[in-house]
């Protein structure tokens, strides 16, 4: 029988749109220029159902076309248009044919514009083309011999020419001619190679006179001799295998004349090995049901998307569609490499309520949606467990940071008035004192000669001696308070203006990076040391250059001051491209680490865990507003004590800059 691959890709090579479905309308293959059409991205079409993305009146003009076709009807058309679209409706031709898998409907069509640009001639025939390529294929199968097949060949491939009429078709099989040769040269071939051998060929021209010959003609008649060539070794096989059945038969006839001549006082014997050579034979079929069953099985467990396990009751693992994973093992050990069960065993609750579970587990980094269904016994009691795991980490990263970004959104639009009203009065303190202490300056020269004659003298109830040693050190913490509530206020701005500074940078990172390492090279390099591990080919974006180097300065000086002080430590830098278009930048240190509650805080303003160094908690907010610019974000991963992973994602695209994230 044809083979399904290159039946669709000698479509394809004539036809933009192709659609397979079976019988229960579920979907098999859809070509990429369709799949683009009819499917969302990254999202697979196949082994959905038509209705899925069909609209109801494409949806029913498939099913009518369906019934024709089934009824042995040719020629039919169909309508497809995708659900919710304005496209114009495409028409597809409809086609049946026999599969190892039943019987499958072939849909398949060109764009609109492209049928106002293919003739009427040329589709019709691509159409005749693969209509005799279904009917060879068939006729392959159901011809009774050799040469009945050679036969009637002329007669079902002459259909597929151009010149149907004219066309002679001959064929040569183990020296016997079949058919009429063609007039001259002027014709195309295809050599039959059996097991390697040389066994015949099979030529297509006309009665008389020159023909042009299509390229496709040409490929149709390449892909009847390989489906014929694996038709007639399979043929020789089955011959070689009857003839070994014959020596077998012929064998055993032997034997029993020869059992024939044995003493009766042995037939009682003969008789009890006969059964029992019975009673084998039924438990080989039956062991063989067993093998095929569970062969099936696993089958279906490989094409299973995700990773599923079929536990028992012990918690062993009795099947698995990871191939890593060995029968016999224990679900907690290979899954999730513990010594022990895990604490929100599902298999327990399974046993006391019979119903499904869904919950979602952390493991390391990774979240894991566990889909948990029983297994039950023929006295309907659970015996085992069918678990499904599905990796949500993604989704979870986007789910935090929707909510992060939905949370400085929100924090964006107080700062700025709050930083305007603290500045004001800030403006005030930071004038005022500056005189205050040139006028404590030149007073005390005189209230120190004034307490020459006054030793009891008391300012503010403080004696003198104590206030002369003390004054200036208060003047100098209200100066040291007033500036660093103005750096607050500088900060806060910063983070409040969204859109400060022009997005029209193209910004090789590889090269910011290296500008970077050597800027902060002087505050880093007694903490840790720094490794760049730069990819090639990194694709370049519109943005802005200094904001993107003023984030990577920001995670590379908190990597080196999360180092311990007791030792020298190691940031290292990575960039890559992922498989999204994305820039990826990866700044990882080995330094103390964060606990879960701090990374949920991380990026929220104020929140620091070095306000006595002086931090104010908004380097790592406006580091995450930049990203967000960008349309990009930025995401950590950290474990105390093994230190933290900040990753940052930038897109590509033509438009990323242009799609702010509106969350």
């Amino acid at each position: 029988m044809i083979r399904l691959e290159s039946l669709y890709t000698l479509i394809e090579s004539s036809f933009d749109f192709l659609l397979v479905a079976d019988a229960n309308e579920k979907i098999i293959y859809v070509s990429p220029l369709l799949k683009r059409t009819c499917s969302p991205a990254n999202r697979d079409a196949s082994g959905i159902h038509l209705h899925d993305i069909l609209d109801l009146e494409s949806l029913q003009s498939f099913r009518n076309a369906i019934e024709k076709v089934h009824e042995g009807a040719r020629g039919v058309i169909s309508l497809f248009a995708v659900q919710a679209s304005k496209l114009t409706p495409v028409p597809m031709k409809v086609g049946y044919i026999e599969s190892v898998h039943g019987g499958i409907y072939l849909f398949f069509g060109v764009q609109v514009d492209a049928l106002r640009r293919i003739s009427d001639w040329e589709k019709e025939e691509r159409v005749k083309e693969l209509s005799c390529l279904y009917t060879v294929a068939e006729w392959i199968e159901v011809s009774a011999s050799i040469k009945e097949f050679f036969t009637k060949l002329p007669e079902y491939l002459s259909r597929g020419m151009r010149s149907p009429d004219e066309a002679v078709v001959y064929s040569i099989f183990q020296g016997e001619e079949y058919g009429q040769k063609p007039s001259g040269d002027d014709y195309i071939s295809v050599e039959l190679i059996i097991n390697g051998e040389h066994k015949g060929e099979i030529r297509v021209g006309y009665i008389s006179g020159p023909h042009e010959h299509l390229p496709e003609e040409q490929k149709m008649l390449n892909e009847i001799g390989r489906m014929l060539s694996v038709a007639l070794e399979r043929k020789e096989l089955s011959e070689r295998m009857v003839l070994k059945q014959e020596e077998e038969e012929e064998l055993n006839s032997r034997l029993n004349k020869l059992e024939a001549k044995i003493d009766e006082r042995e037939r009682d014997l003969e008789e009890q090995k006969q059964k029992l050579s019975t009673a084998d034979s039924y438990l080989d079929r039956i062991n063989r049901s067993w093998d095929e069953t569970r062969h099936r099985l696993e089958t279906m467990f490989k094409v299973i998307p995700g990773e599923v396990m079929l536990i028992d009751l012990n918690r062993n693992v009795v099947m698995s569609n990871h191939d890593d994973i060995e029968p016999g093992d224990k679900c907690y050990r290979t899954y999730f490499n513990r010594d022990t069960p895990c604490r929100d065993c599902r298999l327990g609750k399974i046993k006391r309520d019979k119903t499904p579970i869904t919950i979602t587990i952390r493991d390391g980094d990774k979240f894991m949606e566990v889909h948990t269904l029983p297994v039950y016994n023929q006295e309907e009691e659970v015996d085992g467990i069918l678990e499904f795991y599905r990796d949500v980490t993604l989704e979870k990263t986007y789910e935090q940071q929707i909510q992060q970004a939905d949370k400085l959104a929100s924090l964006g639009q107080l700062v700025s008035g709050i930083g305007h009203e603290i500045n004001n009065p800030n403006q005030f303190i930071r004038g005022n004192i500056k005189i205050i202490k040139q006028a404590i300056t030149d007073m005390l020269p005189i209230v120190d000669a004034y307490r020459e004659d006054h030793l009891d003298l008391k300012i503010a109830r403080l004696k003198y001696d104590f206030f002369r040693e003390h004054i200036m050190t208060l003047v100098d913490d209200m100066i040291h308070g007033s500036e660093r509530i103005k750096g607050i206020v500088e900060g806060l701005r910063s983070f409040a203006r969204k859109d400060e500074g022009l997005l029209v940078d193209t910004v090789d990172v590889n090269t910011l990076l290296e500008a970077t390492t050597r800027l902060v090279k002087n505050e880093v390099h007694k903490h840790a040391e720094i490794v760049l591990e730069l990819g090639n080919d990194l694709a370049k974006f519109t943005g802005n250059s200094q904001k993107i180097e003023q984030v990577f300065v920001n995670l590379i000086v908190n990597a080196a001051q999360a180092i311990p002080d007791d030792r020298k430590g190691l940031i290292t830098v990575r960039t890559c491209m992922d498989h999204s278009n994305n820039v990826v930048i990866e700044i990882e240190d080995n330094g103390k680490g964060m606990d879960e509650k701090t990374q949920k805080q991380i990026f929220d303003p104020f929140f620091t865990t070095k306000r006595a160094k002086g931090g104010t908690g908004l380097g790592l907010a406006i580091a995450f507003r930049i990203a967000e610019e960008h349309s990009g974000n930025i995401s950590v991963s950290s474990m105390p004590g093994a230190g933290t992973k900040f990753t940052v994602r930038i897109p590509t695209g033509e438009d990323a800059t242009a799609e702010k994230v509106s969350n």
